[in-house]
């Protein structure tokens, strides 16, 4: 059985890919073509896992997921599906910081196994994307715009161009990792603990370094880059893009980093305070 789905899946995949690269590739974007398949099959198990959520939340924490309300239960499985992929993202993104292939050519460097994580990590960022248009008026313009670029970003990426870039772009999820462990905390009614504040601490101080300093920076030395045109040999529309992306991500940062300088003050001084005053009294 296990034979027939697998030969029946190989043959789907030879039959398809050449028509897919007959689409694509006139888009300098061979690596629809070879990785299309990993790319889908990633957003349905993406897709499957968000689904069982429910069930593996009542059976794991009960209690908890109990007592959530049913816009509480949904944000608490997208924060948890997001919190999975952050880790993944981190992991391969650490892994792969030092690579002396995508490192010594900023530009046409090119890793075919990391070409494969970045194809897992796409199926996450679709799936993201088709949450933001399904619920458009819960996460509003900014968030479909973030989940939008990476998905684009990710088709130019894995075929080849600016690979480099994947890492700089991709490792503010290191940062996300925190968040998402704050909003999960936040739903468990941990709020008030030692643990809440210091793993809000550690994301403050992972966005504002990672997102504000590596991010930034690498933004700006290939906004130069595609001013100059000194690009190398990578396809000129596509770091037009990638460097339009950073820009739009930096601006991006710096409106959430209003959000997170209110919660700053809220979680880390304005709580502490209101503890005090109940002592007083």
């Amino acid at each position: 059985m296990i034979d027939a789905l697998l030969s029946g899946y190989s043959q789907a995949v030879n039959a398809l890919s050449p028509v897919v690269h007959r689409i694509f590739d006139p888009l300098h974007m061979t690596g629809v073509g070879t990785y299309w398949h990993i790319m889908l099959l990633s957003l349905g198990a993406h897709h499957l896992f968000f689904r069982m959520l429910p069930v593996l939340s009542k059976l794991t924490f009960p209690h908890t997921y109990g007592r959530l309300s049913d816009v509480d239960k949904r944000t608490w499985a997208v924060c948890f599906l997001s919190l999975i992929h952050c880790v993944f993202d981190a992991c391969f993104v650490l892994a792969y910081i030092h690579n002396q292939t995508l490192n010594s050519d900023k530009m046409r460097g090119r890793d075919k196994d990391f070409e494969i994580y970045l194809s897992i990590a796409q199926g996450y960022y679709m799936w993201d994307m088709l949450l933001c248009i399904r619920n458009y008026k819960d996460y509003g313009p900014m968030y479909l715009v973030h989940a939008s670029l990476g998905v684009y970003s990710l088709l130019i990426l894995t075929s080849g161009h600016l690979q480099f870039y994947s890492l700089v772009y991709l490792l503010p999820e290191v940062s996300s990792v925190f968040l998402n462990i704050r909003h999960l905390m936040k739903l468990s009614g941990k709020s008030d603990t030692l643990l809440y504040k210091a793993n809000f601490l550690v994301f403050v101080i992972s966005f504002i370094g990672i997102r504000f300093g590596i991010e930034a920076y690498h933004s700006v030395v290939l906004a130069k880059k595609v001013y100059y045109r000194t690009t190398g040999d990578a396809y000129y529309p596509f770091a037009v893009f990638i460097s339009v992306m950073g820009i739009a991500l930096t601006t991006l940062n710096f409106i959430w980093m209003r959000q997170i300088a209110a919660a700053t003050y809220y979680t880390l001084f304005k709580s502490n305070s209101k503890k005090l005053e109940r002592k007083s009294e």
